[in-house]
């Protein structure tokens, strides 16, 4: 875990604990999830691959390494998740993998002003818990979310459709030669804690237990290994598991 103070002018310093657990689920030998924190830069990244074999690993790795080199070097996150994309498709074209892609959820926080700002694309997700309530922050672009949207079905039936792991969108997906990123900004107050998950902990951690993990452990570390412990004791659990914490203390 690492930790952070952040001197935003006249504005009152809040300090910043970044953790992060992943685990490949109790029946894969193999993880396709990944994710990385880069506390220099005050920002954290997760990414879900797919495509089968290593192809899932790959497409999370370049997602990872491609968003760090770029903000390391001064670039915005979607400028990041571009090249990621650009990147990711090139390889798919070159080796002929036409499945692989990668989801990613970028978090990066404002230094000036105690701002947040998430990047995402695809189904992995950010949540904000403020004040002991827990709200979605991004909106999955998958096939069911288009469905809830439309009035079709409701986000309880979306939890057991057949097509649930669709994606509407993905990185690196041969498609399309540019990627629709999108962002949500939000001010941070003390007590903040921001999440970001893929969907082997959302889509089998039922609600009631997400919450209580969030009540129960403050320090991301804990609550982050408890996450991952609490999904991974479902019977039903069968993917690779990723949480990302970010608190903000004042």
């Amino acid at each position: 875990m690492f930790r952070l103070r952040r001197h935003a002018g006249g504005r009152s310093v809040l300090k910043i604990a970044l953790a992060g657990a992943s685990h490949p689920g109790k029946h894969r030998d193999h993880n396709e999830d990944a994710y990385t924190l880069l506390p220099e830069h005050s920002a954290a990244v997760i990414a879900d691959g797919m495509g089968g074999l290593a192809r899932g690993e790959v497409a999370s790795r370049m997602v990872i390494d491609t968003v760090s080199e770029y903000l390391s070097a001064g670039h915005s996150a979607d400028d990041a998740i571009q090249q990621a994309h650009r990147r990711i498709r090139d390889h798919s074209i070159a080796s002929g993998s036409e499945r692989m892609g990668s989801t990613a959820v970028v978090l990066c926080l404002s230094r000036s002003d105690n701002t947040a700002h998430v990047y995402w694309v695809g189904d992995s997700r950010a949540y904000l818990w403020r004040g002991g309530q827990l709200k979605q922050i991004s909106k999955d672009h998958s096939f069911v979310e288009d469905l809830i949207d439309a009035g079709a079905i409701s986000a309880e039936e979306a939890e057991t459709h057949p097509n649930r792991n669709v994606l509407t969108r993905a990185v690196g997906v041969r498609d399309t030669a540019q990627i629709k990123v999108d962002h949500m900004t939000l001010p941070l107050q003390a007590g903040d804690r921001i999440l970001l998950c893929t969907d082997g902990l959302h889509g089998y951690l039922p609600h009631a237990l997400l919450l209580d993990c969030l009540q129960q452990y403050s320090q991301p570390a804990a609550l982050v290994e408890a996450l991952v412990a609490r999904t991974l004791a479902d019977s039903e659990a069968g993917d690779n598991v990723t949480a990302v914490c970010m608190a903000a203390e004042g």
